[in-house]
């Protein structure tokens, strides 16, 4: 049975990024080329936290219900995404040119669930672009001049990874000032211990990371595995929640205590 997109996204998407760029694209055969001689190298040369990236293209031999699945997965999961939306024939009514519609929809999960830096589009047309993403950065390939193409896909994957990176940082930045002084111990415990280690609280004793739990769950920053022996939740860190845990450990800025805060501060008004 097929998972819709928004079931998957919502029950089984994990935020785990794989060193690989999902590939959308027409499967013709007059494709091949661009793929194995373009776009597959250009991939390949770039890399991610240390890691070649490899393309990854959903294989169109498999059934209706796992090519879906892997397809959602793919875009979910892949440290970008990259979609070939060049024409690929006109109307024979009104000889308008048109796009790929698999490689369309494909795209449209895409920006539904990434950000627009991790999806890269390209083309090599001047056709009139789709109205709905004509805002959204496309780059046009000339896949005549094979070694230009390489570089230029490459010189944009970088940069896009690049942007990521910017990106994730304020992420990072971001969570941390949102966070309580109860969440902030449990993350500092939490960044002790290895990121596969599970981690659990019981019901009686530690009321304040009890009330934090259902906080970093909500924030993303960590995730139910599975329950202990003794009946309680057992977590790990999601891959945010563990590069916070570690950004806290490492010591937030130290401040000097104000000798003299405001009357607001001291919960009451000067007397009269």
């Amino acid at each position: 049975m097929p998972v819709h997109p928004q079931v998957f996204l919502k029950t089984f998407w994990r935020l785990e990024l794989f060193p690989r760029v999902f590939v959308a694209m027409d499967f013709g055969a007059e494709y091949q080329r661009r793929y194995d001689q373009v776009i597959a190298p250009a991939i390949c040369q770039t890399e991610a936290n240390g890691r070649t990236l490899q393309p990854y293209r959903v294989d169109l031999s498999k059934s209706g219900d796992s090519i879906l699945t892997d397809i959602i997965e793919g875009i979910a999961h892949s440290q970008m995404v990259l979609a070939d939306v060049s024409t690929i024939g006109a109307d024979s009514k009104t000889g308008k040119r048109y796009r790929n519609g698999n490689v369309m929809y494909e795209v449209g999960l895409a920006l539904a669930c990434r950000h627009p830096s991790e999806v890269l589009l390209i083309r090599d047309d001047e056709d009139r672009f789709l109205f709905d993403v004509s805002t959204i950065f496309h780059k046009k390939i000339d896949f005549t001049d094979t070694h230009k193409a390489i570089i230029d896909i490459r010189d944009e994957l970088r940069a896009r990874l690049k942007e990521q990176r910017y990106i994730n940082d304020a992420r990072v930045q971001l969570a941390i000032t949102a966070l309580s002084g109860g969440e902030i111990n449990l993350l500092k415990d939490m960044a002790s211990r290895p990121a596969t280690t599970a981690w659990g609280r019981k019901s009686e004793g530690d009321v304040s990371g009890l009330v934090s739990i259902p906080r970093l769950l909500d924030k993303q920053l960590i995730r139910v595995v599975g329950e202990f022996p003794e009946g309680y939740p057992a977590y790990l860190p999601t891959p945010l929640g563990y590069v916070v845990a570690k950004a806290v450990e490492s010591g937030l800025p130290q401040l000097k205590p104000d000798p003299k805060p405001p009357e607001a501060e001291r919960g009451g008004l000067p007397a009269t």
